[in-house]
């Protein structure tokens, strides 16, 4: 009888053993050394952006004269979000997670309200690949459909201001008459 009893208390202990296995393996690990208590190391990034995207920003901060406030590599869903009432909750979430994780460039907006006015794309080589037109192409169709305008400009080595104010804001350049009377 002590051999039955010791056999049953092994086999329990087994089960015990297998069901707590399965239950961490479909739970997710509750291990304090997991990850989400992990201790990671991490290092600084010393600048915000390239030298290319440094380069344009001093240019639209110069360009937009204080009319704006300009903010660099903002997330697009900090921008745009799916329609409300358009879609089941599962397609909600695909077209959330379709710009989840994408940046632009720049934004500009309101200084006093913060208010979205204009999105920014600085188009480097890389914007010639494949996975970068589709990208790009999503982008587009989402600033589109959210009524948020959005404008791509080359990378240059130096920015001519006049002209990146007028492709900006479609500002005209003063005749000679017009300036010579100012």
């Amino acid at each position: 009888m002590d051999v039955s009893i010791l056999i049953l208390a092994a086999i329990f202990f087994v089960l015990a053993l297998i069901v707590k296995f399965l239950k961490s393996s479909l739970n997710g690990s509750q291990n304090p050394d997991d990850s989400s208590t992990k201790h990671y190391q991490y290092q600084p990034i010393k600048k915000l952006c390239t030298a290319n995207e440094l380069s344009f920003y001093q240019a639209l901060v110069i360009v937009t004269k204080g009319k704006y406030t300009v903010f660099s590599k903002v997330r697009i869903a900090d921008v745009m979000a799916p329609k409300k009432g358009a879609y089941n909750k599962s397609d909600w979430w695909r077209a959330f997670n379709a710009i989840a994780k994408k940046h632009v460039d720049f934004v500009l907006c309101d200084p006093l309200t913060l208010e979205i006015k204009m999105l920014i794309e600085l188009d480097d080589s890389t914007h010639n690949r494949q996975d970068r037109k589709e990208r790009d192409k999503l982008v587009d169709m989402a600033a589109t459909s959210a009524g948020v305008e959005i404008k791509h400009f080359k990378v240059r080595k130096s920015y001519d201001y006049f002209e990146l104010e007028r492709s900006l804001f479609g500002i005209e350049e003063p005749s000679t008459n017009e300036a010579a009377q100012a």
